[in-house]
């Protein structure tokens, strides 16, 4: 399936010209004239790039930019604003409230579409990176059970191992001195295996803490920061 590119903008004959020029690139193309409907589309069309014209009445482009910016489900989609504004004030603006990168009117197709493919490519790997997460956090999911169970299999008998020697040595002085120099020891060695058994758990559960760290660093190094669900 062809990438979808999302092209919104107020005035329709700079829609046509940027249709133009996108379906020239070999990408599918989605339209909205307005914010709203932009947002919808976002939500439903799911586009790999979008196209953000800043002026537009009612909800204009920075308000749209935050809002996909801040949602869960779309902050990863690379945003590219159309100005026809040159100064450096709407870019800061934009910055802040999280673009990707700027285009100017009148377009220029080598810069579009040059522009497009960069951003193209930052969406695939973000993908991938989202891909492979998912797939690492499963695999860890169900190591991470299969040892809870293991270790749990294992807890339950050496607790009740543990219960009946504790039995007997609260009868210690009943036991032969060559008995209970043997249960002694049996009894901290018991110990120690529920012991380490518990801090394995504790172990797993800190890989699976620094696999979502690992993860969060790596979209922070492709500047896609993912807001909090």
């Amino acid at each position: 399936m062809a990438n979808r590119v999302l092209l919104v903008d107020d005035e329709e004959v700079n829609l046509d010209l940027m249709e133009q020029l996108v379906t020239a690139e070999g990408y599918e193309v989605m339209r909205a004239a307005d914010g709203e409907t932009a947002l919808e589309m976002v939500k439903t069309g799911k586009p790999d790039v979008i196209f953000l014209d800043i002026v537009m009445p009612q909800m204009n482009g920075l308000e749209v930019l935050r809002k996909i910016k801040t949602s869960p489900f779309s902050y990863a989609i690379p945003v590219i604003m159309v100005t026809a504004i040159s100064g450096i004030e709407e870019r800061v603006k934009s910055i802040q409230a999280g673009a990707d990168d700027f285009i100017t009117k009148p377009f220029d197709r080598i810069e579009l579409g040059a522009r497009l493919k960069s951003l193209m490519r930052l969406k695939s790997i973000h993908d991938r990176l989202e891909s492979n997460y998912l797939t690492l956090k499963e695999m860890q999911k169900n190591r991470e059970t299969l040892t809870q169970k293991v270790v749990s299999d294992f807890q339950t008998p050496m607790k009740v191992i543990k219960e009946a020697m504790d039995a007997v040595s609260q009868e210690s002085s009943k036991l032969s001195a060559e008995a209970w120099a043997k249960i002694e020891p049996a009894l901290f060695c018991v110990d120690m295996a529920i012991t380490m058994a518990d801090d394995f758990i504790r172990v797993m559960t800190m890989e699976q803490d620094q696999l979502k760290k690992a993860y969060e660093s790596l979209v922070s190094k492709q500047h896609l920061t993912k807001p909090e669900e």
